[in-house]
Formats: structure tokens, C-alpha cells, sequence
């Protein structure tokens, strides 16, 4: 933040802008600034939705933060563009707009009391007494959202699984397409091949001088030396404060003593539902006539998980006999509410009415949440404290970096503050150096203008989790070309493996031409000094043969009567060639399938049904509610 100010606050002009904001907010306050706020632009619309700036880049920072966690010290925020994730973000966006907007217009709805028992229920948002309301606010802080934004989603996402299933529920396959299917995927095949490995005509290379140098000139720019930097470091790590704190007994007990003040038992109550909406097919009338006939074929003894399988309107709960769990109050809409906590254990009540329909309610447990013993929390109260306290200093250090860093000419006071050693790395290029100095975050401030030319100590970096590094660089060197003697090892073996593998195309290629020509298959491994491998009844979903050789195997015409065989070459990624005989096709038998696998087969090919449906569904709502993608307001966001 500091070194942002430097760059941007310099000048008579600067000043004026801050001293304009302080003015501002001294007479107006803080909220003055939504002044300067316009309505905010949309990336895309869907129909009559937008899709904003703001969803836009939140979402696009969730991928970036899933992204580098993935990768670790080797995530490079550049890697964003090369996997094209900002478009497919985007999207992601528009297809959930479009699925949102026909589930709205098909008037589905997320039943509030699950939505809610959904999202307290989540494990990322329990704590040691359950849901935890501050550890569920942090989260969400993290990746930008609100809690009302959360839950808006959440339904969101809710109404489109329920689109998404009842367009899945209208696919089905016939017995004829199961059938020509498994023709098809349970096909064999009878293979052999002969692998020809680049390895094997190295010794038959001649590095001839001349060559070489031809080789080097025609890549030298790949051999170049690139420009790099010598830098000086300091590095704070989390890892070294945890030795230096001891959390004492004391501390521990007065935590507990806290919790135990703070700590209100919470009546839980476990319950389950029946949910009967309004429908296209059903009004409120109707909707009402048969939650009341089915209260009374609960009171007569009906079976309330087969009732709610069958009848229930909430999708989420239904398949569980109606189960709801234990919740306790603000978790269900206030009627719902009201009904569950006047009841008594073992009580059926209803129909209560909702926004969302008539439910029918059964209360089965009602117990009072119960703070754990102390020597129950001992160890995680003790954790936390360790953590807490570490994170203070280490904050601390890293506050009082930021300052020193920013105040002084070169590393030596911070160090000096700080008690810290300055490091001195090996120079690096762009591309990286050793450990954390490889990590993207320090390449790009070690290259930046601000660091490199005007030579300022660069802002505290978190190049990964528990480090904060400041940098200067004190040297830079830069780009050169490098002769064929510096790098004539490298030139040599990259010469050597280019040339074995032309000799082994080549090879492959003689191997094809002969076996066209009639050559037995058993005088060419004679000849060649090989062996072919064999493999009868090859399969589709056969893993152990590399891809390449699976793909092409199955590429190829059966063969028929005039060509007994079929030929084939395979380039492997390693640079070896494989010469393929393809000598029987046996078409997939479905009779011969025990009913399991004919059951798993037709579920496969049911999901490849239900996706064609969706996929066409899809476009079909795409002119229903046409998409329009503002491109300036999408690279401006970038």
C-alpha cells in the first residue's frame, strides 16, 4: 500500500486529490465517498440480468486462489491467460445466469428451511460447538461475498440443480441404442507392435563440427543467456515465532473461563418435513387438500419416509424420508419456526403454511447444546492461543517491515530493527531462481520498473502462506548471446537426441514399407534383432498401453478378407515409434454382460443422453434470453 502511494502520490496534483478526499469524508464522513460511485458496469446480460464487474472478478479471484494453491511456489498469475480460465469464468457465469433465469420463469424455487440447514450444516463453517457464525463470515470475506450474497447463490444454485434434474429425468435409452452402444464400447481387438526407441540409434549419430555449429546458429536465441538480477533480501517466516511463544496454564484456563461466560447452550431440535407446493398442475386449494390427506395417513399409521419420498415438494430432504437434522432458532422460515419449537418430542404437526407451501411437520428430538469439558478443549484452546499469538507478532513484524522498508535507502536498517539477516541469493532471470526466489510474486517485483530501474525496496511480498520478503535489487546483468563452446554439452545432447529420433522415424517408416510389401512380420523381427509385443482382446477402457497406442489401435478399419492386417505408425510424446498391426475386430456382445454391467452401462449412456438434452436445452435458452458480452467493460475489469 505504501509503495502504491509513493508511485501515485507524488506532485502538487497528488496532494490536492488526497487533500479533496479528507476534506470530504471530514465533513461528510465515510459514506461520502459512495459520491464517487457510479452504477456499476456489466461484463455480460443474460435476458434482463447482468452480470457485473464485481461477481465477475470475485469469481475469477476464487479460480486464481484455487489455482495457486494448487500449484504452490510454482503458480504464475500468468498461467490465468494460457489456460484461458477469464473466459471460461465468464462462461461459467453466463450459463448460470441463463439456468437461473429458466428456473425462474419454470417458478422453482429453493425451499428456504433446507437452503438454510444446508448451509449451517456445511463442514468449512463448523467450529468445535457447531456452525460457527464468525468463521462462516471469514470465509466468505475471503472470497469477496456476503452472507446474503452467499445464500442468494447457494438458491441459486439450487433451482439450477433442480432444472438440471428434471431435464435429466425426461432422457431415457432404448433397448436398441443400449445394444448398438455395446457393440461398439465392448469391442475387441487383437494388436502387436514394435517399439523402436530413439535410445538405440544414438551410438549411430555422427556429431560432425560443421553440423553442429549449423544446429547452435539455427537456435542460438534458445541458448542465449537471459537478462538477470542479483537481489538482497529479508525474509520474515511465521514458522520461527511459533519457537519463542509458550502459551502458560494460565492463559489456557482464563480462554476457557471466556468461553464458558460467552457460551449459551442452544436448544436444538431434530425434525423432519413434508413439503407440498404450489405446482402449474396444483394451486393453493389443491396443494392444501393434499397435505391434509396426507397428515391423515400419517395418523393412521402411514410410513413418514415413504410419504415424503413419494410426495415431497423439497428435493434436498425428500430422498431422506423428510430428514431436516437438528437445527436451532433463525435456522427456518418463521412459520416453519414457530410450528417446530411448540412442539413436543414425538408430535406431528400441520399443514403450516410457508411462502414456500403446506408442510407437514414431525418433531423426533429435542436436546440443549453443551459446552465440552475443559480437558475436552484443552488442546485446541492451547492451539489457538499458540496461533493467535504467532499471527500478533508475526503481523507485527511484518507492519513495522513494511515501514522501514518503505522509509529507507537500502536493507540494512530493517535488518538491523528487526534483527533479521540479509540474504543474498544467486542472481536469477525472469524465469526463476531457488525456493522462494522461483515463486511468481518475486520474479514480478524483482522485474518490475519500480524495483529494477528506479531501485526502491520492493513492498512487503507474501510469496507464499507465513512469508512476507522485501527485495532490492543491487545488480543487474544483463542479456547476452553465449557461444557454442559455453554451452557445447547442452548443443551436443540436444544434437544427438534430435538426430536418434529422425533415425528411429526413419526405422518405422522401413518397417511399414516392408511389412506393405508382404515382409513376414517374423522375418522383420529376425532381421531387426526384435521382438513384437502382443496383446489379444484389447478393450477401450484397457489403461496399461500408453493412450496413443490405445487411440490408434481403435482408429483403424477392421480388416476384411483382400487386407488381412492394418498398419499403422504411432509417434509417442518420448520421442519413440511404434510400428501397430491391427489383425482382428470382435464386436462388444451385450448378451454376454452380467445384469450389473448392463445396468452401469445403461446409467453411461443415459449421462451421455442427458447431456446432448442439456446442452441443446441450453442453447435453446440462449435465444430465449439473448447473451450479450461487453468486451470493453470485461478488459477494463482485467
Amino acid at each position: 500500500m505504501l509503495q502504491t502511494m509513493r508511485e501515485h502520490a507524488r506532485g502538487v496534483f497528488g496532494w490536492l486529490i488526497i487533500g479533496s478526499i479528507i476534506a470530504v469524508m471530514a465533513v461528510f464522513g465515510f459514506g461520502a465517498l459512495n459520491f464517487f460511485v457510479v452504477s456499476e458496469p456489466a461484463v455480460a446480460t443474460v435476458g434482463d440480468g447482468r452480470i457485473t464487474q464485481s461477481e465477475y472478478a470475485a469469481e475469477l479471484e476464487r479460480q486464481r486462489q484455487q489455482l495457486a494453491a494448487s500449484l504452490g511456489e510454482n503458480f504464475d498469475p500468468a498461467l490465468l491467460e494460457q489456460l484461458g480460465i477469464p473466459d471460461r469464468v465468464l462462461d461459467a457465469l453466463i450459463n448460470r445466469e441463463l439456468l437461473s433465469a429458466a428456473a425462474a420463469a419454470a417458478d422453482l424455487a429453493a425451499p428456504g428451511g433446507e437452503l438454510d440447514a444446508i448451509i449451517t450444516n456445511m463442514a468449512q463453517f463448523q467450529g468445535d460447538l457447531g456452525f460457527d457464525e464468525d468463521r462462516f463470515r471469514f470465509a466468505l470475506q475471503s472470497i469477496g461475498m456476503t452472507p446474503a450474497g452467499f445464500r442468494a447463490a447457494m438458491g441459486s444454485d439450487l433451482m439450477v440443480e433442480q432444472l438440471s434434474s428434471g431435464i435429466g429425468n425426461t432422457s431415457f435409452v432404448t433397448d436398441a441404442e443400449l445394444r448398438a452402444l455395446a457393440t461398439v464400447l465392448l469391442q475387441s481387438r487383437d494388436i502387436a507392435w514394435l517399439r523402436l526407441a530413439p535410445s538405440e540409434f544414438e551410438a549411430s549419430v555422427t556429431v560432425d563440427e560443421t553440423a553442429l555449429a549449423a544446429f547452435f546458429e539455427a537456435r542460438q536465441v534458445a541458448y542465449a543467456a537471459p537478462a538477470m538480477v542479483r537481489v538482497e533480501a529479508l525474509r520474515l517466516d511465521r514458522l520461527d515465532y511459533e519457537a519463542e511463544v509458550q502459551i502458560a496454564e494460565e492463559a489456557v484456563l482464563a480462554a476457557y473461563e471466556r468461553e464458558k461466560a460467552a457460551f449459551e447452550g442452544q436448544e436444538q431440535r431434530q425434525a423432519a418435513h413434508i413439503l407440498i407446493a404450489e405446482t402449474d398442475d396444483r394451486d393453493r386449494a389443491a396443494a392444501q387438500a393434499l397435505a391434509e390427506s396426507l397428515l391423515a395417513q400419517l395418523e393412521e399409521g402411514a410410513a413418514f419416509a415413504d410419504l415424503a419420498e413419494t410426495y415431497s415438494d423439497d428435493p434436498g430432504s425428500a430422498m431422506d424420508g423428510g430428514n431436516l437434522g437438528a437445527a436451532g432458532r433463525g435456522t427456518f422460515v418463521g412459520p416453519f419456526e414457530d410450528a417446530l419449537f411448540s412442539m413436543s418430542p414425538g408430535e406431528l404437526r400441520g399443514p403450516v403454511e410457508t411462502e414456500f407451501g403446506f408442510h407437514l411437520i414431525r418433531l423426533d428430538d429435542v436436546f440443549t447444546t453443551e459446552l465440552p469439558s475443559f480437558d475436552e478443549l484443552v488442546f485446541s484452546l492451547r492451539e489457538r492461543l499458540l496461533a493467535e499469538e504467532v499471527e500478533r507478532r508475526f503481523q507485527e513484524a511484518k507492519g513495522k517491515l513494511e515501514v522501514l522498508a518503505y522509509e529507507a535507502p537500502d536493507l540494512e536498517e530493517p535488518a538491523a530493527a528487526l534483527g533479521v539477516t540479509i540474504e543474498t541469493p544467486e542472481p536469477f532471470s525472469r524465469d526463476g531462481g531457488e525456493g522462494i526466489f522461483a515463486t511468481a510474486p518475486v520474479r514480478e517485483a524483482a522485474f518490475s520498473a519500480e524495483v529494477r530501474e528506479e531501485g526502491y525496496n520492493s513492498a512487503v511480498l507474501e510469496p507464499r502462506d507465513g512469508v512476507a520478503l522485501v527485495l532490492r535489487v543491487v545488480e543487474e546483468i544483463p542479456a547476452r548471446d553465449r557461444s557454442l563452446d559455453e554451452v557445447r554439452d547442452e548443443v551436443t545432447a540436444e544434437f544427438i537426441a534430435e538426430a536418434a529420433q529422425e533415425k528411429a522415424l526413419e526405422a518405422a517408416q522401413s518397417v511399414l514399407q516392408e511389412l506393405a510389401e508382404g515382409t513376414s512380420i517374423f522375418e522383420l523381427a529376425a532381421a531387426e534383432g526384435r521382438e513384437w509385443v502382443r496383446q489379444d482382446g484389447l478393450l477401450r477402457t484397457d489403461t496399461d498401453l500408453p493412450p496413443a497406442l490405445r487411440e490408434a489401435a481403435f482408429r483403424l478399419p477392421a480388416p476384411t478378407a483382400e487386407e488381412l492386417r492394418r498398419l499403422d505408425r504411432v509417434a509417442l510424446p518420448s520421442g519413440e515409434q511404434l510400428v501397430l498391426i491391427l489383425t482382428d475386430v470382435r464386436a462388444g456382445n451385450f448378451d454376454a454382460l452380467t445384469d450389473e454391467q448392463k445396468a452401469l452401462l445403461r446409467a453411461q449412456l443415459g449421462q451421455r443422453a442427458q447431456g446432448v438434452d442439456f446442452t441443446a436445452f441450453r442453447a435453446a435458452l440462449a435465444r430465449d434470453f439473448p447473451v450479450k458480452r461487453t468486451r470493453a467493460n470485461l478488459e477494463s475489469d482485467n
